[in-house]
């Protein structure tokens, strides 16, 4: 029986990096769709892409359905985010310089392949340089030094034969959640010792077999393969296996505080997992499924307010006016006029809470 293609994608070069073993373990895993949240940020590229192409502006689309999916404000000013950030490697590179969502095969043979598409590449042998920016549409920070930009980068050099032409290689993540597009910038041959010293070797131990899981919260934490992760389930084990509370030593307490995320998120993907199972038929002995519970809501806010109003209630009584947030004006100011409305904010913290010593190498 021929061995199955391993499939290693750039978007998931970063857990690759951290976890070898998780591409073999995430093959055998059935496919699952995409969330809500991933779908959004399929239409907000392909939107960009599509304005780009045709000289459109995003704010147009605001309120119609597009790759089925209905455009807020947010959405298209995330495309029109994205679109300024095209134009301006454009202005930097050159007309003719740019290429949008464009298909960057970097390795293959029959044991794997490696491959993506690059939401932006721009690529200027006049000026010895090359860029590549994505789009980010979540929340999760996501820093400019990234692995699967670098992965790109390597893929355009290979693609085009560039690496006696671009002595520069610059980064960009553009990511309107987080402000201003952010930049890294190194030079080709960082760019080469990367993938021969932190690339190839993961790769390598992609294939091998022997290959242990190494379990860690930038590794599991979108990782799909969770429910069939042998690390997985000795993490469980030894949090079970843990000596009361009373008696830990701070140095327990640490191991332990350490493995209580990857538990944690272990623990939601078997019950996500048990959830699917059995809205397909699956029978789980001792569980069944269950409604949510139900939050009341008006059917016609419209109608409820002529009611409440027919039975005596005034409009001040029935209806909330609030000041909105400082997140929110910031969004509805320009750019240039964002800061003077720092002076009259503060920042006060509710209280305490357990978080990660980053000073310390976990």
């Amino acid at each position: 029986m021929a061995t199955k293609q391993l499939n290693i994608r750039p978007s998931g070069i970063a857990r690759t990096i951290a976890c070898p073993a998780s591409v073999r373990l995430s093959a055998q895993v059935p496919y699952v769709e995409s969330g809500e949240a991933a779908k959004i940020g399929t239409a907000i590229h392909a939107l960009a892409e599509h304005c780009y192409q045709r000289d459109l502006d995003p704010m147009w689309f605001v309120g119609k359905v597009y790759e089925g999916i209905l455009m807020t404000q947010e959405n298209c000013d995330f495309a029109q985010q994205h679109l300024k950030a095209i134009w301006d490697i454009e202005e930097e590179l050159g007309k003719g310089t740019v290429q949008v969502e464009k298909f960057l095969p970097y390795q293959e043979s029959p044991a794997y392949k490696i491959g993506g598409t690059a939401d932006v590449i721009g690529i200027s042998k006049e000026k010895r340089k090359l860029i590549i920016a994505d789009l980010k549409t979540g929340r999760g920070y996501v820093d400019a030094e990234s692995e699967q930009l670098k992965l790109y980068a390597l893929a355009a050099m290979e693609s085009g034969n560039l690496y006696k032409d671009i002595d520069t290689v610059e980064l960009w993540i553009i990511q309107p959640h987080h402000g201003e597009v952010r930049k890294h910038t190194m030079t080709t041959q960082e760019l080469v010792d990367w993938e021969h010293y932190i690339l190839t070797p993961a790769i390598e131990n992609v294939l091998n077999p022997a290959f242990p899981p190494v379990p860690s919260d930038s590794a599991c934490q979108y990782c799909n393969a969770k429910t069939i992760c042998p690390a997985q389930a000795n993490m469980v084990e030894v949090v079970h296996s843990a000596p009361p509370v009373e008696v830990l030593t701070e140095e327990q307490i640490s191991v332990l505080l350490t493995k209580f995320d990857m538990v944690e998120d272990y623990i939601k993907a078997v019950r996500d997992h048990a959830l699917k199972r059995m809205e397909k038929g699956a029978v789980i002995a001792g569980w069944q499924l269950a409604p949510k519970r139900a939050l009341r809501s008006w059917t016609s806010e419209e109608e409820a307010m002529k009611h409440l109003m027919f039975l005596g209630m005034g409009i001040k009584e029935i209806t909330k006016t609030e000041l909105i947030t400082p997140a929110q004006a910031e969004k509805l100011l320009p750019k240039g006029l964002r800061e003077s409305i720092e002076p009259l904010t503060s920042r006060i913290s509710s209280g305490l809470t357990l978080a990660r010593d980053k000073g310390l190498s976990q």
